[in-house]
């Protein structure tokens, strides 16, 4: 085997144009070139950080990127942080997230399963619980419906057969799908 160095641990970027905003979805270890990346795909003047995060579950690779919001680093102020119930009460109830909280850099914002979130006209984000190894939080997985394309973004998932819903089926309602496969 000959691993690649520079790959990444998962993660989405999302550019809003019209708005000239962008999204990430999963706060990975790799947050900070991915937002990088992010920033010089997107083409025009923004700030550092994305307008706001989307957290799939509290397993590491997904979530701990978010030390970058904090004082030893960018100490960002009140950036949207999406979550489920369980991951938003994981992260104001353990340190060193609870922090974050505390001292807003971040600011949890709850989602509700098969919710759909106006982010802005023409953006619309649906969370999907997923079957997974949901020890600390849900784990979800996200429709993202925009003004020309749609896509979907399924983290870490134990087994298709235990999902209520066809990934077949959403796969084909969507533009693109993006299915972390790492495991």
């Amino acid at each position: 085997l000959n691993p690649d160095p520079t790959r990444k641990v998962v993660s989405l970027g999302l550019i809003d144009y019209d708005h000239h905003t962008t999204y990430l979805f999963d706060a990975s270890p790799d947050l900070s070139s991915q937002v990088d990346v992010l920033n010089e795909k997107a083409g025009f003047e923004h700030s550092k950080m994305p307008d706001a995060v989307f957290l799939t579950h509290a397993h590491i690779g997904h979530y701990t990127g978010l030390m970058y919001f904090g004082k030893e680093a960018i100490n960002a102020s009140r950036i949207p942080v999406y979550a489920m119930p369980r991951m938003g009460a994981f992260l104001s109830t353990n340190g060193p997230w609870s922090q974050l909280v505390l001292n807003e850099n971040i600011a949890l914002e709850q989602l509700e399963n098969e919710v759909e979130l106006q982010l802005q006209e023409g953006i619309v984000i649906q969370p999907l619980i997923v079957p997974h190894r949901d020890e600390f939080s849900e784990t979800v997985g996200f429709l993202i419906q925009g003004p020309l394309k749609s896509a979907l973004y399924i983290p870490d998932i134990d087994k298709w057969e235990r999902w209520d819903k066809s990934i077949c089926q959403l796969i084909q309602q969507v533009d693109f799908a993006f299915i972390d496969g790492t495991f």
